[in-house]
């Protein structure tokens, strides 16, 4: 019997009601990476999704399906809750806090973005949510749990104990500002989840379930890879569903005899995995999309997300430029990461700047842009650095943008040639500078980064004998003040920044 069944009996001898049978099945809702999506936005096709009503009412109608004796539900958040909107950030996330109790969320993993704000924000929105915020392979450096982190949670419903452990992606080690994670580490996550779901099912446990902010991609033939696909089938102790997360991806999986599931982000998806508990049953899975035009939104949701909207509007509503055609995060040195790291090169007069590609989180559209629609795009309010360095230090930093299977950034003040074949650090064959100046080793130049990057997050840490000065301008009002300033409407550079030798 791979589940056991439970009973609870009324009365011990006759006289009393019948055994009420346990649940047949254990329904898991599984969301991640809202990124303070509170309304609908348009996808690929320009078909609304998502939005805190139709998805609060995408929740219900999945919890309705499981009815009660014969089903329960639990709802399980992957992380990314708050960072990305204007109604979000500039409220520090208190409404997608509200939003996610009246969802009725169980319990979260800890997501890298989590941080963004410092540890005290962090901790006052954990404060105010009804649920646990789990991470059990985050540790102090010396291997100390963190106290106010959880590391796992048991949630009943009609009788079945759910044991959840939540874990974050190790990378948020290296994509999270340095200074907000001081003094901790993000652990292999497999030898302790294994270890705790011995332990929670020594405490009572009939389902173990992971909820972690760490994703994975599927190709259209269904093979799947990324740092939850490594962890699952690595695991030795049974684990009975994973909710995944942090890749924004559609995972809909089974590895190591586990279902996995991964709902795109903000709002856009839910996953749904039912756990049979009885015996010889199979589990089932899914992931549905959440389209504004087919659900009916929840009105105590839209009330939640409309009062955070309508907070922000008047700054957020005003037309900053008017651009000329869509601008999509679509390939590898595409028009929208130039134009922002032009705007940084521009704020800092410098000779170049880099953008760090996990750095722009939203598409430019055609027409009207609000101060809004900027914010989306460079929402994390990163202050820009000039730094100064020898040309021969320039050249190893920009080794790094072009480090690895693809491109890791973008550029602004040069051409880079440069070939695969090569190895990592060697791979620039020419810099090439406009008007047909030549780059020189011997010569200084200036470089605008982030300050993100400058303290080494995505591995852009400026090594050597650069300088660094602050300009004193956060990298949305360098963009905003870019595009404000251009002939309009603003034209997508289409320019070749990155140019691979061919093969």
């Amino acid at each position: 019997m791979r589940y056991p069944i439970l009973l609870v009996l009324a009365a011990a001898f006759g006289g009393g009601p019948p055994p009420i049978a346990a649940p047949a099945r254990l329904r898991v809702i599984g969301i991640t990476d809202f990124h303070g999506a509170l309304e609908p936005r348009p996808d690929a096709t320009g078909r609304m999704r998502g939005g805190a009503a139709a998805f609060s009412t995408a929740i219900a109608r999945a919890r309705a399906e499981c009815r009660p004796p014969e089903c329960e539900s639990i709802l399980l958040d992957g992380g990314d809750e708050f960072q990305g909107t204007p109604a979000s950030n500039l409220a520090f996330g208190r409404p997608v806090s509200e939003l996610f109790n009246r969802l009725g969320v169980d319990a979260a993993a800890l997501g890298n973005h989590e941080w963004d704000w410092g540890q005290d924000t962090l901790r006052a929105r954990i404060a105010q949510q009804r649920y646990r915020v789990l991470g059990a392979n985050v540790r102090y450096a010396d291997g100390r749990r963190v106290p106010w982190i959880p590391a796992d949670t048991i949630v009943v419903r009609g009788g079945v104990r759910v044991g959840v452990i939540g874990i974050t992606t190790r990378s948020t080690a290296t994509s999270t500002k340095a200074s907000n994670i001081q003094g901790l580490v993000f652990l292999d996550a497999a030898p302790i989840v294994d270890s705790i779901a011995i332990a929670l099912r020594a405490r009572g446990a009939n389902v173990i379930v992971v909820v972690g902010h760490v994703g994975a991609m599927c190709q259209p033939s269904g093979t799947c890879g990324g740092e939850i696909i490594d962890m699952a089938q690595r695991l030795t102790q049974r684990v009975d569903a994973i909710v995944a997360g942090h890749s924004h991806a559609l995972v809909n999986t089974v590895v190591n005899g586990i279902p996995i599931v991964e709902a795109r982000a903000t709002g856009q998806s839910i996953g749904v995995i039912d756990i049979p508990l009885e015996p010889r049953g199979v589990a089932s899975r899914e992931v549905r999309d959440v389209y504004t035009d087919s659900l009916p939104g929840d009105p105590e949701a839209a009330r939640i997300a409309n009062a955070a909207v309508q907070a922000v509007a008047a700054r957020v509503n005003r037309t900053v430029a008017t651009i000329a055609e869509d601008m999509r995060r679509q390939g590898f040195d595409y028009a929208l990461g130039k134009l922002v790291a032009d705007a940084m090169r521009a704020a800092g007069n410098a000779d170049f700047a880099v953008m760090n590609q996990g750095g722009i989180r939203a598409d430019l559209r055609k027409g009207p842009a609000t101060y809004g629609d900027l914010f989306e795009i460079s929402p994390f309010a990163n202050y820009l650095y000039r730094v100064t360095a020898p040309g021969a230090d320039v050249r190893r930093y920009l080794e790094l943008v072009v480090r690895g299977p693809r491109p890791r950034g973008w550029i602004s003040g040069a051409t880079i040639t440069y070939d695969t074949t090569r190895a990592d650090g060697d791979r620039i064959t020419a810099i090439e500078l406009p008007g047909g100046r030549a780059f020189l080793e011997t010569a200084t130049y200036t470089v605008v980064i982030n300050d993100f990057m400058l303290t080494g997050g995505n591995g852009f840490a400026f090594v050597g004998t650069a300088k660094s000065e602050p300009v004193n301008v956060v990298d949305l009002d360098a963009l905003v003040g870019w595009v404000e300033s251009r002939p309009q409407p603003v034209v997508a550079p289409n320019d070749v920044r990155l140019r691979v030798v061919p093969r």
